[in-house]
């Protein structure tokens, strides 16, 4: 593959990469714009009327509502976590060691992002792993909790302690390896913003790393519902970025002599 065409496919797959994370951090927010009303007129209306005030064909209404909100918060969650994944290890990744493979310079963005990513998933799955295993055996037991001996009771709530214990910090050591791998993604893109000349690509990764603050700020509680907004806000005017900036490199590429290597800043 000659190095006109490992230019083309890196920036392919990072338009690509770009483009799936959009409908990914889209369906996100559609996910948190319903939700939000939705919960308000729930609890809203439960304020005003106690359970057992509310008429049955009333509280039949309201349970509905809260199946179905809950049905399609869990079906956008899906959608948006299915995108994420195949962006994340579908386009990015693979854009990242196909770019190392034109521009060395590349390679240490590229491996934080291959080990970081894939470590945070395989741990991922690990967690889920524990969890499950750890629970398991008490789900049959679980009915007869009550009417257990002490000792017995003690034995059984003490390995479901140790089981989020185990399963908790598999997460944590995965928030790290994730963390890595964004890094490395930070980094691809200031590098990225080097070797083309389009300071897109550095605006982005600055787009980033303001959402990672912003996400800080919505731990205050009066702030959440207004926050919880601008981190995926900034992160997709970050993608609209990267993709705009992936078709001006492709589109510098195809207007290039094919005998000539894609233009890079000197």
């Amino acid at each position: 593959m000659s190095e006109q065409e490992v230019y083309r496919r890196g920036f392919t797959l990072l338009k690509g990469y770009s483009e799936l994370s959009l409908a990914s951090q889209i369906l996100g927010i559609i996910s948190l714009i319903l939700i939000f009303p939705m919960l308000f007129a729930i609890f809203t209306q439960l304020g005003r009327e106690s359970w057992s005030s509310l008429p049955e064909p009333g509280l039949r209404q309201h349970f509905m509502n809260f199946v179905w909100l809950l049905v399609v918060e869990v079906l956008l969650g899906l959608a948006s976590i299915i995108l994420s994944l195949i962006a994340i290890y579908g386009r990015l990744v693979p854009a990242g060691e196909t770019l190392a493979k034109w521009r060395s310079t590349f390679s240490s963005s590229a491996k934080l992002m291959k080990y970081g990513y894939w470590g945070f998933l395989g741990l991922i799955i690990l967690a889920i792993i524990i969890f499950v295993a750890g629970i398991a055996p008490h789900f049959g037991n679980l009915h007869g909790l009550i009417s257990s001996s002490r000792s017995e009771t003690n034995g059984m709530i003490i390995s479901l302690v140790f089981t989020f214990l185990g399963a908790a910090l598999v997460v944590i050591v995965a928030s790290v390896a994730y963390l890595v791998g964004w890094i490395g993604e930070i980094m691809l893109l200031f590098e990225l913003s080097t070797q083309t000349s389009l300071q897109g690509f550095r605006t982005a990764g600055i787009l980033y790393l303001l959402a990672f603050l912003v996400s800080f700020v919505s731990l205050v509680p009066h702030l959440i519902l207004v926050i919880s907004f601008v981190a995926p806000a900034l992160q997709i005017a970050a993608l609209i970025i990267i993709r705009e900036n992936a078709i001006k490199a492709l589109k510098e590429a195809s207007e290039a002599p094919a005998t000539n290597a894609p233009p890079v800043s000197q």
